[in-house]
């Protein structure tokens, strides 16, 4: 048991270190461009959010379920199709990206600032709120003047995630991930109907579906999903900016050192 758990920890410190690695070793090859700073900022923060996500569901085997696991498994689909989408056209979409986030925090910190003018003067809460805001505003003005910010409500991209993954060659990312886990993320019925309700055992109520808090075991195959999507996302780092990495990719370590038994790497999904 002991060398069971032993062979489970340094699988998975292993993998972590193949993404970290996998990662430094890409990015370290690139030369930012100094002029225009928001490629290099979109493209390295996307993929790093990438490997992060990777780490940390790897990290957490407790939340290889179908309930949490979905969640980081969305993000990892959603930032796959967004740098796909930037790198085709890096100079203006990097720009269109970034700038739509900095609308985003533009708009909260006028919706705090609305809520810090309603606590009384001197709170706790109020000398809280506006320490926090203080913050969020030289983060912001950091990277661009607050009155130069514009706040756009719609897509950041002008286009769908299906019209960016169809247009990105992510069509069967989109059709057989980002679609099925959406359903998690946004606690549709497709997810609770089969998660969160089960059928009344007494026959007499016509079969109607009372609630449950289901304990589910963990699955590594969510894991090898994940392997699977940041592997997509470092091939394309690699292919974009023609990149060369010795480092063996995150499902080839998976599928060659993993203890859970055989694993097809043939579906996109």
């Amino acid at each position: 048991m002991n060398e069971q758990r032993s062979n489970f920890e340094e699988f998975l410190s292993g993998y972590c270190k193949v993404v970290n690695d996998g990662f430094w070793s890409r990015w370290n090859q690139h030369t930012p461009e100094i002029y225009n700073n928001e490629v290099s900022e979109a493209i390295g923060g996307l993929v790093a959010r990438q490997a992060t996500l990777a780490i940390e569901l790897a990290r957490n085997p407790g939340i290889w379920n179908g309930h949490v696991a979905p969640l980081i498994l969305r993000c990892m689909t959603d930032t796959h199709i967004t740098l796909a989408w930037i790198v085709d056209a890096p100079q203006e979409r990097s720009k269109e990206y970034i700038r739509f986030g900095l609308g985003q925090e533009k708009l909260f910190l006028e919706f705090l600032q609305n809520e810090a003018d309603q606590i009384p003067e001197g709170e706790i809460d109020d000398e809280q709120l506006k320490e926090f805001i203080e913050i969020k505003k030289d983060w912001l003005q950091s990277q661009l003047m607050e009155w130069a910010i514009e706040v756009n409500v719609g897509s950041w991209s002008g286009k769908s995630a299906r019209e960016m993954a169809s247009e990105t060659d992510c069509e069967s990312l989109y059709k057989f991930a980002y679609i099925p886990f959406s359903g998690s993320v946004h606690s549709m019925w497709q997810h609770v109907g089969i998660y969160n309700v089960v059928h009344c055992k007494n026959p007499l109520h016509k079969n109607h579906r009372v609630p449950i808090i289901p304990e589910l075991r963990s699955d590594p195959d969510y894991l090898y999903r994940s392997s699977k999507y940041v592997t997509r996302t470092y091939e394309l780092l690699s292919r974009k900016l023609n990149l060369h990495c010795d480092v063996i990719l995150p499902v080839e370590y998976f599928v060659d050192h993993q203890p859970f038994g055989s694993r097809n790497n043939s579906d996109d999904s």
